[in-house]
């Protein structure tokens, strides 16, 4: 694959992840607590709390299912794409809500702990869109790289099916040898 999208950066692209929303969910909590008298109470305040909640559940079944062996089974490449792209769209939902709060009502340190939360969900969705590249090449790569008559299978198990099959003698009487 090409130099910046392989595969290889996974890893680092997913702990850099998992630490800004472990940032972002010390954040809202903060912001939450800290909130002015007259502060109106909206979906902004929680909206970071439960997708930061989402995107470690998700990155955490991606690395768990890439990098342990008993899990391996419920690994896909193609899940990986669909929920990496999904990613992008809720850290965006994440920064218009809270854009859309800041702009009626903004005071004191809850103002500011919105506009870093706003500037991290940004990263967070640039992030999502680099993974969602580079799991999508990967799953396509994996597509042109399997043999299509092997539907699945190990070409050890495609060879012993054929070698163990007889066929049925549908003539009477016929002696089997």
């Amino acid at each position: 694959m090409i130099g910046i999208l392989s595969p290889r950066y996974k890893l680092v692209i997913h702990v850099v992840q998992i630490l800004l929303i472990i940032i972002v969910l010390v954040l809202s909590i903060v912001r939450m607590f800290n909130q002015p008298a007259g502060a109106p109470r909206s979906r902004a305040n929680t909206m970071s709390l439960g997708m930061s909640a989402k995107s470690l559940v998700l990155i955490l079944y991606q690395l768990l299912t890439e990098h342990v062996r008993a899990l391996k089974k419920w690994s896909s490449l193609k899940v990986y794409a669909i929920l990496n792209a999904l990613e992008i769209v809720f850290w965006l939902a994440v920064v218009f809500l809270l854009i859309q709060a800041n702009i009626n009502f903004c005071a004191a340190l809850s103002c500011t702990l919105s506009w870093i939360i706003v500037s991290l969900g940004i990263v967070m969705s640039l992030l999502a869109v680099y993974m969602t590249i580079v799991t999508f090449l990967d799953f396509r790569n994996s597509r042109s790289r399997r043999n299509p008559t092997s539907c699945d299978m190990d070409d050890s198990t495609e060879v012993q099916s054929v070698k163990s099959y007889s066929p049925p003698s549908n003539t009477p009487g016929a002696s089997k040898a």
